[in-house]
């Protein structure tokens, strides 16, 4: 189990009523761990509620009595499910150890939405959850869309958000009214990108090339790409683009061929990046590939197989670090090794729980204002992902959580997930 360690604030620092803090960039103070939440390690029955089922109030339910409800919405089924699922089994296991250590004192439930990675049901279910559910706070899912479009209600009705995994550089903006209440648990894509292109550097290429969805993920992958090669003094000389759950991707494939391309920058969910990959191979062209973190995905290893052999890209487990192995084990265990075999996106839904409760009991499990304020006083250490020394921290003015160092580089050899790099340099935007 992770450490966790946080700084009790001092009398007024919690605030329960009035106007909202300003986000502001400040910088990162020395932390010292004034105390610790020691959770056990046993596993057992997740609790699940069926959403609509009890009253909503500002900032969640905080009633001292029963269950304190967390929400959870993101894609269950359709092409992100392969993202989905795997951050609710990682959020369920860290229920159920958390529920079994007792540590806490409450008990924690959770509401899960099937938001389809549609932005219009996101809002819907989102709605519902501050409304109905009494949700003390959400976590969000893997679309970077879905999230844009659930943040404003959630937050709007004083409930904090912790994005679990979606990563679009848009999504904590100082500017919206919600800022202040939203809290980022993965890294987002300028961390990435900022890391992968030194692998880029590294190979001298000539004519550097990109392909992405059209989603907000893809859209925003490229606008991002695009500013941190420019900043390294490389440009991406072609990109192309395809709507998302493609079914043929030969025109982009020869378009990149035909035009020089001696590399690529894959920035594409997982079942597109298959049938990329597939397509190379099909058209017999050696090329370079680098992907994004979307590869992560069983449904990449799946469908792609060995045709996605060589390709590198970025994940968040490191395999030596003794928290990241504890949680695997426990994880495999729990929902089987194929559920989510890369274990970039469970880890990262396993962390958001991990942080949530740290902010509950030091907030009193208060809602709102209260949990915001106690977050921003929390260190994971030792958590199941990241690189081993990294750390997820939140502070006043800065909501997202990891650390320098915090990504590993991966590959496939013979169809199989195979660690390529521990010695990455990846550091905060």
């Amino acid at each position: 189990m992770p450490s966790v360690v946080f700084r009790q604030p001092s009398v007024g620092c919690i605030q329960t009523t009035g106007a909202r803090r300003p986000l502001v960039n400040v910088p990162r103070p020395r932390r010292a761990a004034l105390a610790a939440l020691a959770l056990g390690s046993s596993i057992a029955l997740v609790g699940c509620a069926t959403a609509g089922s009890s009253e909503a109030q500002s900032g969640g339910d905080t009633s001292s009595e029963g269950p304190v409800k967390i929400g959870y919405i993101g894609a269950l089924s359709g092409g992100s499910a392969s993202l989905g699922v795997p951050i609710q089994h990682g959020i369920e296991l860290a229920i159920d150890q958390l529920n079994e250590a007792g540590d806490l004192g409450r008990e924690l439930e959770l509401v899960a939405v099937d938001d389809e990675a549609d932005a219009t049901k996101s809002a819907a279910a989102a709605q519902r959850m501050v409304t109905e559910d009494g949700v003390v706070a959400v976590l969000g899912g893997p679309n970077s869309g879905t999230v844009l479009a659930n943040n404003p209600i959630i937050t709007g009705a004083g409930v904090v958000q912790l994005i679990t995994v979606a990563q679009g550089d848009n999504l904590i903006d100082p500017e919206t009214p919600g800022a202040d209440l939203t809290y980022q648990v993965t890294e987002n894509n300028s961390y990435d990108v900022g890391a992968i292109v030194q692998l880029f550097e590294d190979g001298a290429y000539d004519a550097i090339c990109a392909v992405s969805d059209t989603t907000e993920y893809g859209q925003g992958g490229i606008q991002t790409i695009r500013t941190v090669f420019e900043e390294r003094g490389l440009e991406i000389a072609t990109a192309v683009s395809h709507e998302v759950n493609a079914t043929d991707l030969t025109p982009q494939v020869l378009s990149l061929r035909d035009a020089g391309c001696d590399a690529v920058y894959l920035f594409d969910y997982g079942q597109d990046a298959a049938l990329f990959m597939k397509t190379v191979n099909q058209v017999d062209w050696e090329v370079p590939v680098i992907g994004g973190r979307g590869l992560n995905q069983a449904a990449f290893l799946s469908i792609a197989g060995e045709a996605g052999d060589g390709i590198i890209f970025p994940s968040v487990i490191d395999p030596e670090k003794a928290s990241a192995q504890e949680f695997i084990e426990a994880y495999d265990a729990k929902f089987g090794e194929d559920d989510d075999p890369a274990h970039t996106f469970s880890a990262l839904g396993y962390d958001s729980v991990m942080l949530l409760a740290a902010g509950l009991e030091a907030s009193g499990f208060e809602g709102g204002e209260a949990l915001a304020s106690a977050l921003e006083d929390v260190t994971l250490e030792d958590a199941a992902s990241g690189k081993e020394g990294s750390t997820l921290t939140y502070t006043y003015g800065d909501h997202r959580a990891p650390s320098d160092d915090f990504l590993t580089f991966w590959t496939i050899e013979g169809g199989e997930y195979q660690l390529y790099s521990r010695d990455v340099q990846s550091t905060r935007p």
